[in-house]
């Protein structure tokens, strides 16, 4: 009697995990299919470039301060030379908190884009899930290997969004 209840223990698990179905999405190639990324990383190259310009003309004045300095530097009295090579170093560190904030200006810039658009990918996710009666749904692009079993629902996803799907279906396990 024991024997049979520890053998319908062993065995439970096994026969609730082969109810259950597993989805496989690519949502990095969903996310790239989609017109709303495009125009949001049309927005984030458009303002890396004017803080780029920003940043060349800072460099540009610093060079200039630099160039200057090590002409003169020999014909300067030793104040006048610690004020200007402070002066040299105040730029260099402007220059530098400059280009940190406007990273961090982008990357928040790129967040604030890309959230709805997340969202939005994840909703069809879950949606085109409970459709299928998918119990999880895994990523794709980070699956070491995928079985035959698993469904790939990256096209159906796309087709919920609007997105025309790849034009031949893919194995799942090639991802």
């Amino acid at each position: 009697m024991r024997k049979i209840l520890m053998a319908l223990l062993l065995a439970l698990p096994l026969t609730v995990l082969a109810q259950q179905k597993i989805a496989v999405v690519n949502t990095q190639e969903i996310m790239t299919s989609l017109p709303e990324v495009k125009a949001a990383e049309d927005k984030i190259q458009e303002l890396a470039k004017k803080y780029n310009v920003e940043i060349q003309s800072m460099q540009d004045a610093y060079k200039a301060k630099v160039e200057a300095f090590v002409k003169e530097r020999e014909q300067l009295l030793e104040a006048i030379r610690a004020s200007r090579q402070q002066e040299i170093q105040g730029l260099e560190e402007r220059i530098q908190a400059s280009y940190q904030a406007m990273q961090e200006q982008l990357q928040k810039e790129q967040q604030k884009l890309l959230a709805p658009i997340q969202t939005k990918v994840a909703a069809a996710i879950k949606k085109i899930a409970d459709a299928d009666a998918c119990t999880y749904v895994l990523e794709a692009g980070v699956m070491l290997h995928v079985g035959k079993d698993a469904v790939d629902i990256t096209d159906k996803v796309k087709v919920d969004l609007g997105v025309k799907p790849t034009a031949a279906a893919k194995p799942a396990a090639g991802r």
